[in-house]
């Protein structure tokens, strides 16, 4: 009896006290979803983009025909924690920034320097590495309101999902924040940031042209300094550099007449710096996987082959003789060596973003093997003339 009357008041407590009383409601809250930073006037700006997370997930009911607008906010402040509280103060709502997969630098953050930037980024626990991060020249107002296809949800675009795009075309390699901050302190590494922008006249929808999001080359950091922007014609020999590289096309030619697409995917890359004396000299050696794509006459596929190979050499060339001429190490062979030849990189002088000589590309083998020719036959213009003999 002495028990139960003891028992009875903590009864009587768990009872009272049942329930969340700290609990949010998740509507009450403004949902960030990608972050641009900029710098104009001796200020930093933040940009941030709200969707409506109630068009993310697919409805089983009726799908909402109506675009689902983006919410942008900006804030401008003499720090990033001042911008960023500038930004928030007119929120009405609490913002959670747990769900931020994008992060946009405008170019002159860049030639700024993010490192203050990243201080802040980094000391947020809510902000995620596994964020995608580009550059751009274009205003981050207009990049983060560029809508999805109808119909689709608003996180179905180049901005947060670029993956999927670039298995259908790899040409410009998109990277996540942490792949981003590693390189960033490689000492010997050059940063290719994937620069976004909007294009404006290729796509419409009811007659009407609508903006749409695509990469268009990349902007090159070398010990934390911006070093330039180059286009994606400027970048042809990376793709065979890459092997995250899932379908990338070059066009066969023959007098001077385009004959033959041919598609090529994961590239097995080697490259080494020769053990010989004198300036620093790299073999390149490249085996990747094939298929035709299109055939526009008769031709063997022992031509299409060897003419695949002395394109993906021409192109790699080409982008060596960029590095060249801009002092930008695109193919990062600095980062090789360092890799490779730790004392012999020591040697190298530092102050240079691109420290190799014009012969500093020796041999570059490529060796294509074309494992596939679609649905077609590879000789199917045999066929017609094999009917005619019959």
């Amino acid at each position: 009896m002495k028990t139960g009357r003891k028992l009875f008041p903590l009864l009587l407590c768990l009872f009272l006290t049942t329930g969340c009383w700290d609990q949010k409601v998740i509507q009450n809250m403004v949902y960030l979803t990608a972050i641009g930073i900029d710098y104009t006037d001796g200020q930093y700006v933040f940009y941030t983009q709200t969707v409506d997370l109630a068009r993310v997930a697919k409805q089983e009911t009726q799908a909402d025909e109506r675009e689902a607008p983006a919410v942008i906010a900006v804030g401008r402040g003499d720090t990033p924690q001042s911008a960023i509280d500038n930004l928030i103060k007119n929120a009405q709502i609490p913002t959670f920034t747990g769900f931020v997969s994008s992060l946009i630098f405008h170019e002159r953050i860049l030639e700024k320097g993010i490192l203050p930037v990243y201080d802040i980024l980094n000391r947020s626990g809510l902000l995620r590495y596994t964020k995608w991060v580009f550059g751009t020249h274009d205003k981050l107002e207009k990049v983060l309101s560029v809508q999805p296809v109808l119909g689709f949800s608003p996180e179905s675009t180049l901005l947060h999902q670029p993956v999927d795009v670039y298995k259908q075309r790899s040409f410009i390699q998109p990277i996540r924040f942490h792949e981003f901050i590693s390189e960033y302190w490689e000492p010997a590494n050059t940063i290719l940031l994937p620069s976004i922008t909007v294009v404006k006249n290729k796509w419409k929808m009811d007659s009407q042209f609508i903006t749409r999001l695509s990469l268009n080359g990349v902007f090159a950091i070398h010990h934390g300094k911006l070093n330039g922007f180059f286009p994606e014609d400027e970048l042809l020999g990376l793709r065979w550099l890459t092997p995250r590289t899932q379908s990338a096309g070059i066009v066969i030619r023959k007098n001077g007449k385009s004959v033959a697409t041919v598609r090529l995917q994961r590239p097995d890359v080697v490259i080494r710096p020769k053990k010989t004396k004198g300036p620093v000299r790299f073999d390149i050696s490249i085996r990747v996987k094939g298929y035709i794509r299109e055939l526009m006459e008769d031709n063997p596929s022992s031509f299409i082959r060897k003419e695949s190979e002395k394109e993906i050499e021409r192109q790699i060339r080409g982008a060596f003789e960029k590095s060249l001429r801009s002092g930008v190490d695109l193919l990062r062979l600095e980062y090789v060596l360092f890799r490779e030849d730790y004392q012999r990189w020591k040697q190298m002088p530092k102050s240079q973003a691109f420290p190799f000589q014009a012969n500093a590309l020796a041999k570059v083998e490529v060796n294509v093997d074309l494992a596939d020719s679609g649905k077609m036959k590879l000789d199917w213009y045999d066929y017609p003339r094999l009917i005619e003999q019959n």
